[in-house]
């Protein structure tokens, strides 16, 4: 039996999220307009893909360039030990590709499939502990919740797919729960709190909702 629950204290609010987008993106474009500061660039592209996969922090620093394969994320070692397929909104695998583009052409690191994705200021993967530095970092700057951590992420995330009316099975997969019981401790959750959470960008209103249910579609 599960012992632990999800509160609302534990995730961004929708507000919340917007506020964190436009503060990555005005510091991002900063930076490369000026061409200084690329922690910047690099804040922008982890915390949204956070947001946007439900990555736990030590699956995010073992991504490698490979690991993006079509319409999918592969976690290779998740926990457990777990291989895992995250299915991404198309939005999501845009972005991806583009900070791979960017890797290569702004911050001038390698793309090779075996390198990592998400490289240090040092060219040196991130660790979990730099991860977490950097979204507390942002926290701070928005004044959010103490409360907030970089699992909130994970739960922002799970909890909007979950609003959107994704099928369970899907966020299971998605999330790598180790059942369905797991995932359901996220409803209660969702319940009284459906307009704020059903989704990051209200002009992405449905495509969220339409690209999990035509897992086959390209883009």
């Amino acid at each position: 039996m599960n012992n632990w629950t999800v509160t609302k204290n534990k995730l961004l609010s929708l507000e919340e999220v917007n506020r964190l987008y436009k503060g990555l993106t005005d510091t991002k474009d900063l930076s490369i307009q000026r061409g200084i500061n690329y922690v910047y660039i690099r804040d922008y592209y982890i915390l949204k893909v956070l947001l946007e996969t439900g990555l736990r922090v030590s699956e995010l620093t073992a991504l490698k360039v490979s690991d993006l394969v079509g319409n999918s994320l592969i976690v290779q070692n998740g926990k457990g030990g777990k291989k895992r397929n995250i299915l991404l909104a198309i939005p999501t695998k845009r972005l991806i590709r583009e900070f791979i583009d960017v890797k290569a052409s702004i911050l001038n690191e390698p793309v090779e499939a075996d390198s990592f994705l998400f490289l240090s200021e040092r060219f040196k993967p991130y660790t979990t502990r730099a991860i977490r530095k950097r979204v507390k970092y942002w926290f701070n700057r928005l004044r959010f919740s103490p409360s907030l951590s970089v699992h909130s992420c994970r739960h922002t995330y799970i909890s909007h797919l979950m609003a959107s009316g994704i099928d369970l099975a899907t966020i299971r997969n998605n999330a790598g729960h180790s059942s369905l019981a797991v995932t359901s401790i996220y409803t209660h959750v969702v319940k009284d709190n459906l307009g704020e959470l059903e989704m990051y960008n209200s002009s992405e209103k449905n495509r969220t909702r339409n690209y999990y249910r035509c897992k086959g579609e390209k883009g």
